[in-house]
């Protein structure tokens, strides 16, 4: 047994030393890997890199980047990759002892040293791409500065017409640019792109600012010297063709407005032959936003008058249709109100509006005398005539309401006789047809129903007979009477289809009565209810006890007698 037992520990030591081994091979691996990895970073091709800032003039800021770039490298390499093989060797050896932790560290501390020499090479090839960059941009921006300066000096020689007394300032401006770009050849001369980038960048900004200033020029001088004169012209002949067809402007101040803006506006030339565009272009929009201010109270006089024309046949209608209609309403309110009650409000209403008709009247008559004698500004006009107009319209409405009451008094005292005759008729038809049923005798609570609705139809017939009448209140009288015969004719139906259907269902049930003492018990209960005047309770019975000898027969009968 202990053979088999030292077997197998022998056996699982060979496992751990050969697991050790191949843990040790495969970090020793690794860290040659890493060895060749060092000796690929010895060998990018820096000097390759170096090599494109040849071409650039070496002297200056190109020089001082150059020597630094190149040293930067030098020190990149010293420090950082010599510390990394040395710790790559250290490492190397640990493993050879079996020290695993050790060496591991050892390995990251290597890594950390390569990376840090790849991320410099990264860092400086990238500033030495961006220099060759900014050598080959700032030569294209010199060749469009060039360029715009040429333009603008044969735009100026050709046309200086168009930029008037600007034409010698901006002669000596674009002249100034000159010694600029050879400023920057100088400094290109002199290796140093980095300043002549951002100089030649500057230079090209201000000569694109300098061409869109003498694009322009022209219009501002076109605007100065004929598009706003000829407008303030036109306001002041239309103001004056305006105050012929009765507007009056006065208000407005047009004459006064017009002489300020005039000598605002003498003030712009010089600031354009100056090159002080930004203060010729804000004077000129102040100009341009107070002749808006002045074209804007016009069309509101404008569109003030447009509204009057527009409202005065409409107000004319509505003032004679209110003075029309207020003395129907006074007419016929005196010939009413000794037949039918009339509201106390609607009287006083009526007074009240026939004052405030004859004073708008008064009011409007004014303000067309007004406006046909004298000029009129036409926008306080338009507020005055929109007064009246709303005035009226709400007259003319209340003064409708009132008359369709007084028409509506007629047809509801009408409709109320007649409804008067119709509760007369139907109580005593339906009460007829209690009496000349086969019931026992009618119901005492019919009787009382009966009387209340004979007392309330004398009282209706009673008050129809007082003067004046007050139509509300027959009105809502009868209305209230016919509720309650409508209530009495339904109860009567329903009392007299009771008693019916318990007559058919007893005769019907006749034919079992003698051979089922039970259900001839029910019907006698039956008939003993339907003589004491229950007949809803009667006729419960006897579905009941039919529903238990025939099932369905009950149901049939009724349905048979809805059906007549």
């Amino acid at each position: 047994m202990w053979v088999y037992l030292l077997i197998g520990i022998i056996v699982l030591i060979a496992i751990s030393v050969a697991v050790v081994f191949y843990i040790r091979n495969t970090k020793l691996e690794d860290i040659n890997n890493k060895f060749n990895k060092l000796e690929d970073v010895k060998a990018l091709p820096f000097q390759d890199e170096l090599f494109k800032v040849k071409d650039l003039n070496l002297h200056g800021e190109a020089k001082k980047l150059y020597t630094g770039w190149q040293k930067e490298w030098q020190a990149s390499l010293k420090d950082s990759l010599d510390t990394s093989e040395g710790r790559l060797s250290e490492a190397k050896k640990d493993l050879e002892k079996f020290k695993f932790g050790a060496s591991d560290e050892k390995v990251k501390q290597g890594e950390t040293g390569i990376a840090r020499v790849e991320s410099k090479y990264d860092q400086l090839t990238s500033e030495i791409d961006e220099l060759v960059q900014m050598s080959e941009k700032s030569a294209i921006a010199r060749a469009e500065a060039e360029k715009l300066h040429r333009e603008a000096k044969r735009d100026v020689l050709a046309s200086a017409y168009q930029f008037g007394d600007a034409s010698g300032p901006l002669e000596e401006l674009i002249d100034s640019f000159e010694p600029e770009i050879k400023e920057y050849d100088v400094m290109i001369n002199d290796g140093n792109y980095v300043s002549a980038g951002r100089h030649i960048e500057d230079v090209r900004s201000d000569l694109r600012t300098l061409k869109e200033n003498m694009d322009d020029i022209p219009v501002l001088i076109r605007e100065v010297q004929k598009d706003l004169p000829a407008q303030f012209q036109e306001i002041r002949f239309g103001c004056r063709d305006l105050k012929a067809e009765g507007y009056d402007l006065d208000h407005i101040k047009v004459e006064g407005k017009l002489s300020t803006l005039k000598g605002k506006l003498n003030l712009v030339e010089p600031l354009i032959s100056r090159l002080d565009l930004d203060e010729a272009r804000k004077i000129l929009d102040d100009i341009n936003t107070q002749v808006d201010d002045i074209l804007e109270l016009i069309e509101v006089e404008v569109k003030a008058k447009i509204k009057v024309d527009q409202d005065q046949p409409l107000i004319t209608d509505e003032l004679f249709h209110a003075r029309t209609s207020n003395y129907t309403l006074r007419t016929e309110i005196e010939y009413l109100k000794d037949q039918f009650y009339i509201n106390d409000a609607d009287i006083h209403s009526v007074q009240k509006f026939e004052h405030e008709i004859e004073s708008l009247v008064d009011v409007y008559d004014e303000i067309v005398t007004e406006t046909s004698k004298t000029n009129a500004r036409f926008s306080e006009v338009e507020n005055r005539i929109s007064h009246i107009k709303d005035q009226i319209l709400q007259i003319n409405d209340e003064q409708e309401k009132i008359q369709e009451h007084l028409i509506n008094l007629r047809e509801d005292a009408e409709e109320a006789k007649e409804n008067t005759i119709y509760i007369h008729d139907k109580k005593e038809k339906v009460y007829r047809k209690l009496v000349t049923s086969n019931l026992p005798e009618v119901p005492e609570r019919f009787i009382i129903i009966k009387n209340e609705l004979d007392i309330n139809h004398r009282k209706i017939e009673d008050y129809f007979s007082k003067r004046p009448l007050n139509v509300q209140y027959i009105k809502d009288k009868v209305n209230q009477t016919v509720m309650d015969l409508n209530e009495f004719e339904q109860e009567a139906y329903e009392l007299l289809r009771d008693a019916e259907l318990t007559e058919i269902m007893i005769q019907y049930g006749n034919r079992y009565r003698r051979d089922d003492h039970a259900f001839d018990a029910q019907i006698r209960e039956s008939e003993r209810m339907f003589k004491e005047s229950r007949y809803k309770r009667a006729l419960e019975i006897i579905k009941g006890a039919l529903e238990k000898v025939e099932p369905g027969a009950a149901r049939k009968i009724e349905n048979d007698y809805d059906e007549k």
